[in-house]
This record gives C-alpha cells, sequence and structure tokens, in this order.
C-alpha cells in the first residue's frame, strides 16, 4: 500500500509507534509473554513500521552524514 502523503506517514508512524509502545508495556507487564493475538498485532505493527521507514529511506526524507570527516593528528 504505496502511501504519498509525508504529513499522513508521519501520523501513521506516531500512531505506530505508541502502539507499539503499548504492546511492549503489556509485553512486561505479562511476565514477556504475549497471546497469540498480541504476537500477531506486534507483528503486523513492527512490519508496517518498518515498511514506513523504508518509504522514508526511498524517498530521501531520512538525514544522512555527507561523508566521515577525518582529523589529522598533529
Amino acid at each position: 500500500m504505496p502511501l504519498q502523503c509525508p504529513l499522513f506517514l508521519i501520523t501513521m508512524s506516531a500512531q505506530v509507534l505508541k502502539q507499539l509502545t503499548e504492546l511492549k508495556q503489556i509485553y512486561r507487564d505479562q511476565y514477556f509473554n504475549f497471546t497469540p493475538d498480541q504476537q500477531q498485532k506486534y507483528t503486523d505493527l513492527l512490519n508496517r513500521r518498518r515498511e514506513i521507514v523504508k518509504n522514508w529511506h526511498d524517498n530521501d526524507r531520512v538525514a544522512t552524514s555527507s561523508k566521515p570527516v577525518k582529523k589529522e593528528v598533529k
């Protein structure tokens, strides 16, 4: 599902991160065990997050350094 609107991607990303954080807290509260439904939801959200970040990389929306700066030792 290709998404083009940057604002929509940012909003979607924030929602996905919030849901992932909530599931991680539930995971901790349940003695580090997910129910099968929770595991499926976590996997789906994680894949969605990866898709969003990959889209950012593909569209050059991720800040990267130009090249490493080498300092000479005197």
